[in-house]
């Protein structure tokens, strides 16, 4: 076991969860859209149905570090690539630049290694960006963020103040009048259409999606609430998973995921307007890759680029599949907001 004066380190236990927690809420806060609950943890960590997390900890008379990777898989052309998102990390500010974050994320990339992880992805901000560039990983760029303003006057008085706008009436319990997503995940012909998107997809990387998997995500979530709207045809020919949110004042959806197929565009425009149409939002934030049929039919539904790009995408393969697999270009993934979320 790594030692130093201060700490030792070791694979995370069950033993450990009281601990991590009271250390994530001392150092990173509650989440804007979630709370560290045991609940949340247990979901994100070990419900997930890719499998359980990665991690490792260090401790004394009490955890003073964490560094998780949470399991995730995408296929790439016909490759399927075992993936973890690196994700929660925290170092008691009694312990800072002591090599706390060096040592444990060196331990869980050797242990993610070992067990034939492809690649490592993550979000990083631009704070912490140059410290993964430093350990190794690589910078791939910033997804094209794409916004539909639905309240002009309110979103440019946010911006131009750079304050809180007057808050409205019931703010606080504002929710989407859209049905929550466990009726679209428990639908038998769900597969269908998702086997349809991955087509749609082309060859690029994107995350592999299944019902279990969105149920997990979308259904199962502890304090993120989602909601869905989807288009019938013969069979499910779109659908659209989202989630409310506030942002300096401002009521935002995030269009969490788009599902479509090749031959269903104008359902999925369709369906996008009828959302639109019947919302309180003041703005509706998605992505999706350029020259893609996703981001066709955002373009037709009145997306427009968002004039700062989103967040920083870095990875680290792992083995010779996950370095084939990547390319330092956006253009080479095909991510939804949902695989952006910070959750």
């Amino acid at each position: 076991m790594p030692e130093t004066a201060a700490y030792t380190t070791r694979p995370y236990v069950a033993d450990d969860e009281a601990g991590v927690l009271t250390l994530l809420r001392h150092v990173l806060g509650t989440g804007r859209a979630f709370a560290r609950t045991t609940d949340f943890w247990r979901w994100k960590h070990f419900e997930n149905p890719f499998g359980s997390s990665l991690m490792t900890v260090a401790v004394n008379s009490e955890v003073v570090g964490l560094r998780a990777f949470m399991r995730w898989q995408f296929r790439a052309d016909a490759m399927i690539l075992t993936a973890v998102r690196a994700v929660d990390t925290a170092t008691h500010p009694a312990h800072r630049r002591s090599g706390v974050f060096s040592l444990l994320t060196s331990q869980t990339v050797d242990r993610a290694r070992t067990e034939g992880v492809d690649l490592i992805f993550n979000t990083p901000n631009r704070i912490s960006l140059a410290g993964y560039l430093k350990l190794g990983w690589t910078f791939v760029g910033r997804p094209r963020l794409l916004v539909k303003v639905l309240r002009p006057l309110r979103v440019a008085r946010a911006l131009v103040t750079r304050g809180e706008p007057e808050a409205r009436a019931g703010e606080d319990a504002w929710v989407l009048s859209l049905p929550q997503p466990d009726a679209l995940c428990l639908r038998e012909d769900l597969g269908k259409l998702l086997g349809a998107n991955d087509q749609a997809c082309g060859g690029r990387i994107r995350t592999i999606r299944t019902s279990e998997f969105l149920r997990w995500r979308y259904c199962h979530a502890p304090s993120l609430p989602y909601h869905a709207r989807w288009r019938e045809g013969p069979h499910l020919a779109a659908a659209a998973i989202l989630r409310p949110s506030h942002r300096r004042g401002l009521r935002e959806i995030l269009l969490s995921e788009l599902l479509l197929t090749d031959g269903t565009r104008q359902q999925a425009a369709a369906m996008l307007s009828e959302v639109l149409r019947s919302t309180d939002a003041d703005y509706v934030l998605a992505h999706a890759p350029a020259r893609s049929i996703h981001a066709d039919v955002l373009r037709t539904a009145g997306f427009l680029p968002v004039p700062r790009n989103g967040p920083y995408l870095t990875v680290r393969p792992l083995s010779p599949a996950g370095t084939e697999a990547i390319a330092t270009s956006m253009a080479r993934w095909h991510l939804s907001m949902g695989d952006l979320e910070v959750f």
